[in-house]
């Protein structure tokens, strides 16, 4: 599958309640699919949970962006991670820990199940804290100023990947080696697929870029982005 696609995180009538819901509470929460990679190893969507308390063990990579809401995970060593709006969340496989939301907490997700475990330790990246932003190469031709990202994880086998991306307003074309999912934190832009079809994305949605697909990105403002890549 090579088809762009946007989806919001702001209209959840089309969600559906978790499957083998955690915790205590009558209500299950929601989610819904955005995309999973042909190897089916690959898999992203958007979460939403009430409040409530669970344990957990990770059987895969996770790293997720917080979109609204608030909790606490304590990992099994005994560290309180506090995570709220604009943070991201690292809970490599084989990760324990113990989920306390405070308030619903809504999150877009990206999943892992290939590779080794490897370093198990949780962490979250706050949406203010200090990070190691590099800057990039443009490719051939392209005078706009570049970009910058910073890694947020990226596992031992090489195949997964995870973090921010920011530049200023541009336009460009694109052309994926690679699945990327990615949901806007910050600007607006606008798709323009090969077939003609114009796709707008702002705060909070998630675009699909599959593995073959390529476009024009247009930015109209400066952008940011919490991005995932698998490579098949």
């Amino acid at each position: 599958m090579s088809e762009i696609t946007v989806v919001g995180s702001a209209d959840r009538t089309g969600w559906t309640p978790l499957r083998d819901a955690p915790g205590r509470l009558p209500s299950p929460g929601r989610e819904v699919d955005v995309f999973t990679s042909g190897d089916e190893a690959f898999t992203c969507g958007l979460w939403e949970r009430e409040p409530d308390t669970w344990s957990f063990e990770r059987p895969y990579d996770e790293v997720a962006y917080i979109l609204e809401g608030s909790a606490d995970v304590e990992a099994d060593d005994g560290r309180v991670l506090h995570l709220g709006a604009g943070d991201i969340f690292v809970t490599p496989k084989g990760s324990k820990g113990t989920w306390r939301i405070h308030e619903t907490v809504a999150k877009c997700f990206t999943i892992y199940t290939g590779g080794p475990i490897g370093d198990t330790t949780m962490r979250v990246i706050g949406a203010n804290d200090p990070v190691e932003w590099i800057t990039l190469d443009n490719p051939p031709g392209d005078e706009n100023a570049p970009g910058q990202e910073w890694y947020a994880w990226r596992n031992p086998d090489a195949k997964f990947s995870t973090g921010v991306w920011r530049r200023d307003p541009e336009t460009g074309t694109f052309d994926r080696e690679y699945h990327e999912v990615a949901c806007l934190i910050e600007g607006h832009v606008e798709i323009e697929t090969d077939d003609g079809r114009v796709l707008p994305a702002g705060p909070g949605d998630v675009i699909v870029t599959p593995e073959g697909s390529s476009g024009i990105w247009r930015a109209s403002s400066p952008v940011r982005k919490f991005w995932a890549v698998h490579h098949e």
